[in-house]
């Protein structure tokens, strides 16, 4: 294979890196030594990377899957060509943590409760929290010392088993609205809006601590935002620029943010 010339992905990582050079081996064994590969768990920006890379060398016989239709961490298999893509061969299962329905716990709780057993955060895929259970999704072969060991997460007794049942869970995202104008779409604007800063404020955290639009690392408060862009602030979360509903009479641009829960 020739030399992958990587200048069309922007902004990449140390660890973005990484997951480029894996995937182009991955790539090269699948077709050489006919024998399929799994990434750990990608978060969606990974995810998107990992699909412009495979896309640029024109190698197809892939698939994404994160233990449930439209799972959001994702696991990447990379197979032999003319080999069938069968999501059983994916080391990915599910558990579910019961409890009592009377009880409370959070995506936080059950994340926390993983990482004190040192498994690292790519080995777990989506969470989700529903009355009296919550399913977790991870790579199989930690399966085994999350079953050994735990039985609380936090005061909460729990009974871990492994399987998971999502017909009585809602799995409809649910969001929170944020209303009102600003100047422009630039990305200091939008934000301060979305976190209720002061857009000088805003500015300062995009310089800083960089902001995840459409799961592109940003560091410019002049960035062009959109409707329909999604956005993340570290210690803010996530949003979604839903619509852009015109303007003021002072010319200012009414928008409608959607804040995830």
């Amino acid at each position: 294979m020739k030399e992958f010339n990587s200048s069309f992905l922007k902004n990449l990582s140390k660890s973005d890196h990484l997951l480029v050079d894996k995937i182009i081996d991955w790539v090269n064994i699948a077709n050489e030594k006919y024998v399929e590969k799994f990434s750990f768990f990608l978060d969606c920006r990974q995810s998107k990377i990992a699909k412009l890379v495979l896309d640029s060398l024109k190698f197809d016989n892939y698939s994404f899957y994160g233990g449930y239709e439209n799972a959001n961490r994702l696991v990447l298999g990379v197979f032999p060509l003319y080999s069938e893509i069968k999501y059983s061969d994916f080391p990915v299962k599910g558990l579910t943590f019961t409890y009592r329905k009377c009880d409370i716990l959070t995506h936080r709780d059950v994340l926390g409760a993983l990482m004190s057993l040192k498994i690292s955060r790519d080995c777990i895929g989506d969470i989700i929290i529903s009355e009296g259970k919550a399913i977790v999704f991870a790579v199989d072969k930690i399966l085994p010392l999350i079953l050994e060991n735990i039985h609380k997460i936090g005061r909460i007794g729990v009974k871990t088993e492994i399987g998971f049942d999502l017909s009585d869970v809602a799995l409809e995202q649910k969001f929170s609205d944020i209303c009102g104008t600003v100047a422009s779409l630039r990305a200091d604007s939008v934000i301060a809006l979305a976190i209720n800063k002061s857009r000088e404020k805003a500015s300062n955290i995009i310089k800083t601590n960089g902001v995840f639009i459409d799961f592109e690392e940003v560091f410019s408060p002049s960035y062009e935002m959109c409707e329909g862009i999604n956005f993340s602030i570290r210690g803010y979360g996530k949003f979604l620029l839903s619509s852009v509903d015109g303007l003021s009479r002072k010319n200012r641009l009414h928008i409608t943010i959607k804040k995830y829960d």
